[in-house]
């Protein structure tokens, strides 16, 4: 569901700093994508310490649609989309405590009431009338996250650090977090024991995640596959046929 970009409820999609003419932006990357343009986009106007925003999920699907599919432009808005799915995704309200109000994905509240914060100007306001809008952009990504998240797992690669973040929309979408948030510090090198005395042993649903990932990762990142196998708790056997559908 791509808002036109000339539509004036744009004025009223906030990000975390209030309405800053994210359809400009977007309108400047149609004409000719730029690297750092997207970033800015990406990190400053989209997104703010794990919260996500209604300019949030309406840039989505001119992100999906506008970015370049190879290079460094792909693998900038799939990293972005992944983290996107996992914040979306994750457990919990929204604010830095967690608490804040939020709808079936963080940040995309389907009652007015809950975006109507006192750092926005009254006059910015979301309405009533804007309701189904808000509803439209929550179908759209019930839709199309998970095909997103599993985009994002091409971007696997010997790279540690890449892969963990690739994967993380993935994991979190399909009901795993410890999944995301185990890889993350096994690519900031912390020791498997303490990984498992932070986060807990993988559970059975855990590993039947850890099954629908192995096939995306198992030859392009390795030793992340190897990690997910051998983690406490992990009862998928990729070499054992019986298990075959676990995933």
């Amino acid at each position: 569901m791509k808002i036109d970009l000339e539509d004036e409820i744009w004025s009223r999609l906030y990000g975390p700093y209030g309405n800053r003419s994210v359809n400009v932006q977007l309108k400047n990357l149609f004409r000719e994508w730029d690297i750092s343009v997207a970033k800015e986009l990406f990190w400053e106007e989209l997104h703010h310490q794990d919260d996500v925003y209604p300019a949030t999920y309406a840039s989505l699907p001119w992100l999906v649609a506008l970015s370049p599919s190879t290079d460094e432009a792909f693998e900038e808005t799939y990293l972005f989309l992944s983290h996107v799915i996992h914040c979306a995704c994750s457990v919990g309200g929204t604010g830095c405590d967690g608490t804040g109000p939020r709808g079936k994905y963080r940040g995309i509240s389907t009652k007015i009431a809950d975006h109507q914060h006192s750092w926005i100007p009254e006059r910015e306001w979301l309405t009533a009338e804007d309701l189904l809008v808000l509803t439209k952009l929550e179908q759209w990504f019930t839709e199309n996250h998970l095909t997103i998240a599993e985009r994002c797992l091409s971007l696997a690669t010997f790279d540690l650090m890449l892969s963990a973040y690739a994967l993380e929309g993935f994991a979190t979408a399909n009901g795993s977090p410890r999944i995301a948030h185990s890889v993350q510090m096994f690519a900031y090198a912390e020791p498997v024991d303490f990984i498992c005395g932070e986060l807990g042993a993988f559970d059975n649903h855990d590993s039947s995640v850890v099954a629908k990932l192995y096939p995306h990762i198992h030859e392009a990142s390795p030793k992340l596959a190897s990690f997910l196998l051998d983690y406490p708790g992990c009862t998928f056997d990729p070499d054992d046929p019986r298990q075959g559908k676990m995933g």
